[in-house]
């Protein structure tokens, strides 16, 4: 939610605040909207800091809603940790980690567990997303080219990109992009991801032509679409 605003209010007595549960945070940097968001449970607002309390009761008391339900969609979400004998997603396989001390660090997928072996704790998660980064190069290399292949839709080159709000972009010399943490999908919402980017080259917007031509080679678009809505965040944000 955001809310344009013109530089007519004055000086606020206070840089932050907290209204009705919802945690004020000003900013002295050329910040003109007034931004509503959930960040790990709590409700944020972010704001010019000449704008008042006043000025933003009526805001939250309309919110309210919202902000229940947007509370409720984060607990619902899987965490994704990392530790030794959690469980973590790869591929749309539910895989168990166990971390080990060893003398020299190295990764091994054995069926559903994934050793990761380490030379300090605190390397843990890095050793871990090193592995992810090189399966993912591995496995979206394939299946761009494959899909590429299956829908005849050429594209110039696929390069991989550490994003935490989207999953992928396509520009005007047919340049694929692609998040490496689209690993930890499933595989038929990766390939909705694919057929996403692809069909950006025939129609570089989200017109009803795009939409269409996406449809026409995912009928399940939808469905994959809505899935990474509701449970793409936490991966995203990994």
């Amino acid at each position: 939610m955001k809310i344009n605003l013109k530089k007519f209010f004055s000086i606020s007595s206070s840089r932050n605040s907290v209204i009705d549960n919802v945690k004020i945070i000003r900013s002295t940097k050329r910040l003109k909207t007034i931004s509503l968001q959930i960040k790990n449970g709590v409700p944020i607002i972010y704001c010019p800091i000449y704008i008042k309390d006043s000025y933003l009761r009526p805001i939250i008391k309309k919110k309210q809603l919202w902000i229940k339900k947007k509370i409720k969609a984060e607990k619902g979400r899987e965490k994704i940790l990392v530790k030794n004998k959690s469980i973590f997603p790869f591929l749309g396989r539910k895989i168990t980690l166990f971390t080990l001390l060893s003398e020299e660090n190295r990764v091994l997928l054995k069926n559903n567990s994934l050793f990761i072996y380490c030379t300090d704790f605190n390397l843990v998660k890095k050793n871990l997303v090193e592995w992810l980064k090189l399966e993912a190069k591995k496995y979206l290399a394939s299946r761009v080219q494959f899909v590429s292949s299956k829908i005849k839709i050429s594209f110039r080159s696929l390069n991989l990109k550490s994003y935490r709000a989207m999953w992928g972009s396509c520009n005007s010399r047919s340049e694929i992009y692609l998040n490496w943490k689209l690993v930890m999908l499933p595989k038929k919402v990766i390939d909705y991801v694919i057929v996403h980017e692809l069909c950006h080259i025939i129609e570089p917007n989200h017109s009803k032509s795009f939409w269409s031509l996406v449809k026409k080679y995912d009928n399940e678009y939808l469905e994959n679409k809505g899935w990474l809505k509701k449970n793409g965040i936490e991966i995203i944000k990994f």
